[in-house]
C-alpha cells in the first residue's frame, strides 16, 4: 500500500505587534495627557461642553508639541487660546507688588499686551527676563494665578549716586548699575560720581563712606582720577585724595580725625591721604601743612 505523505502544516504568519505595541503606547500617553488636563479644569466651575473642547484641544496641542502627531500648522494655538478664553482662563487683571519708583507703562509694555489673552499661553519666564531689564527692578517674579490674573512682584534698585560723563547724568545704585538717565538737579541730595570707569569701582568708596556719618554728610562729588584712585570733592569746595590701594582705611582715619581734631571745619584746599603713613593738608592760605603732631615734609 502506497506511502500517503501529509503536507507539512504552513507556519502561520506573526502578526506585527511592533506597530500595535507603538500604537498602544500612543494612545497610553495621549489618554494620560487628556486625564491630566482634565484635572486641571476640574477645579473650576466650567461649562461640560467648553470643559470638553478645551481638555480636547489641549490634549492635542501637548500632543502636538510632543512630535506625537504630525505637524498640525499654527491654527491648534489659535484654536487654544480661543477655547481657553470661553471657558474663562482670560487674563483679566495685572496685580503688582514692590514697585515704587518704576513707571507703570514701561511694566505692562515689559509684560506685553496680555489683558484678553490666553492666560494658559501666557509664558511668566520670558516676561520675567522683560520686567528685570527695567532699570529700577534688580530682581523679578512673574506667576499666573488662575483663572484670569497674572502677578509681578519686583525688588528694586537703591539710588546710590548720580554719575556724571561727558555732560550726561545717569542715576547708580551701589552696585554701579545704570537705573535711568536724569537730569542735573534730580536727586541732588546724593553725592555726585565723575569720570569714566566709575560706576564699576563706586561701590566700594560708597560703602566706606556711608559707613562714617561724618563724612557721609560732607562729601558732594567723588572723581575717578585715572581710572585708578578717588578724590572726594567736599561740599565746601575741598578736595580729598585718596590712595590707589587702602582707601577703606584711609576713609576710617579721616573719619576718626575729624572727631578728634575738626579737621574738616577748616578752610582748606586738599587733604592728602595717599601716603599710608603721612597725612598732609593744605588751608586756603596757600600754605601746605602736615596734621598736628607730626614732622613738617
Amino acid at each position: 500500500m502506497p506511502k500517503v505523505k501529509k503536507k507539512a502544516a504552513r507556519p502561520r504568519k506573526r502578526k506585527a505587534t511592533k506597530a500595535k505595541t507603538k500604537a498602544k503606547a500612543k494612545a497610553s500617553l495621549a489618554s494620560r495627557i487628556y486625564e491630566r488636563a482634565g484635572d486641571l479644569l476640574s477645579r473650576y466651575t466650567i461649562a461640560a461642553a467648553a470643559g470638553l473642547t478645551v481638555v480636547g484641544l489641549i490634549g492635542a496641542a501637548m500632543l502636538w508639541s510632543g512630535g506625537y502627531v504630525g505637524l498640525m500648522g499654527e491654527r491648534i494655538g489659535a484654536q487654544v487660546d480661543r477655547a481657553t478664553i470661553a471657558a474663562g482662563f482670560e487674563v483679566r487683571r495685572i496685580t503688582a507688588k514692590g514697585f515704587e519708583n518704576a513707571n507703570e507703562a514701561e511694566i505692562l509694555t515689559a509684560l506685553g499686551p496680555v489683558i484678553g489673552s490666553s492666560l494658559l499661553q501666557f509664558d511668566p519666564y520670558a516676561a520675567r527676563a522683560r520686567v528685570e531689564e527695567l532699570g529700577w527692578v534688580r530682581t523679578a517674579a512673574v506667576s499666573r494665578l488662575w483663572p484670569d490674573t497674572v502677578h509681578v512682584s519686583v525688588r528694586e534698585r537703591e539710588a546710590a549716586a548720580v554719575w556724571q560723563l561727558a555732560g550726561a547724568m545717569h542715576l547708580i545704585d551701589e552696585d554701579g548699575a545704570v537705573i535711568r538717565e536724569v537730569d542735573a538737579y534730580e536727586y541732588s541730595n546724593l553725592p555726585l560720581i565723575v569720570g569714566a570707569g566709575a560706576p564699576a569701582s563706586a561701590a566700594g568708596m560708597l560703602r566706606a563712606l556711608r559707613g562714617e556719618a561724618v563724612l557721609w554728610g560732607r562729601a558732594a562729588a567723588l572723581i575717578r582720577v585715572g581710572d585708578r584712585r578717588w578724590n572726594m570733592r567736599l561740599k565746601s569746595g575741598a578736595d580729598i585724595k585718596f590712595p590707589e590701594a587702602g582707601y577703606e582705611a584711609a576713609v576710617r582715619d579721616l573719619a576718626v580725625l575729624q572727631n578728634a581734631y575738626g579737621l574738616l571745619d577748616l578752610s582748606l584746599d586738599y587733604i592728602d591721604l595717599r601716603d599710608p603713613d603721612r597725612l598732609v593738608y593744605r588751608e586756603n592760605d596757600a600754605t601746605e601743612r602736615p596734621l598736628p603732631g607730626e614732622d613738617p615734609l
